[in-house]
Order: structure tokens, then sequence, then C-alpha cells
């Protein structure tokens, strides 16, 4: 796969071994990769709307640079490994960058404390199970 991607002519990136992943079983690198959801829960879009905007949006963003005083914060990549608490880490982070592009504070919040803290009666959430 490495070598179809990094052949491709169109291709816009390099491939690459994650070091990471090395000398691992193909079941050991699955419980990284996702939940199961259970298919009921799942939404499906009846329509497709298409919209336009009406301001330019810029070839690049990089909001590192935007807000410079909180790199740190932005740009720091927190890793789940086979815990499934991308919701989480979602909610978690995008609080943790908006944060400091408000007020200016570069202390990073706690993913583990929101994983843990919200159970399945106060917020539906089941830890490392999904969220």
């Amino acid at each position: 796969m490495i070598e179809l991607v990094n052949n491709h002519p169109e291709s816009t990136w390099v491939a690459g071994e994650n070091e990471r992943f090395k000398g691992m079983k193909i079941s050991e690198i699955k419980k990284m990769m996702g939940t199961v959801v259970d298919p009921l829960w799942t939404y499906k879009a009846e329509t497709v709307k298409s919209i336009s905007l009406r301001a330019s949006v810029p070839e690049t963003f990089d909001a590192r640079q935007q807000w410079p005083q909180c790199a740190s914060v932005i740009g720091h990549i927190r890793d789940q490994s086979n815990c499934g608490s991308c919701w989480a880490h979602g909610t978690t982070e995008a609080f943790n960058d908006r944060l400091c592009i408000k007020t200016g504070d570069t202390t990073l919040l706690s993913v583990a404390d929101t994983t843990a803290c919200c159970g399945f009666l106060s917020c539906l959430s089941m830890g490392c199970n999904g969220g």
C-alpha cells in the first residue's frame, strides 16, 4: 500500500510505516481503529443540500499560526490508544483550543478526566467503550 501511494503521480503526501504499529499483530491494530456502531444508531440523511459560501476561503489555514500564543495547545496531539474515547478527545481538545484562544491559558485540560467523569447516566458515555 505504501508503494502504491508513493508511486501514484497525483499523490499529495508520502506514505510510510508508523513506528507505533511495528511488530504488532493485525488483531492488536484493529482494536485501535474504531468502534462497532449499532446500525440502529446511525443517522441516514434523506436529502443532500448544497450551499454556496459568500465569503472567500483561504487556500491554507493553520490555527497555530493564527494564534501563535496557543500553538503548544492547538498543536498538541494526544493518544487515545485502544480506548474508544474519541468523543472525550474531540470535546476536551476543542474546548482546550478555544479556551486558550479566548484567555491565553495554555494549561492542557485532561481528556482522562472527561473520559472517567462522564458516566452513562449523566451523559450517556461508557468511558473507553464509546460515548
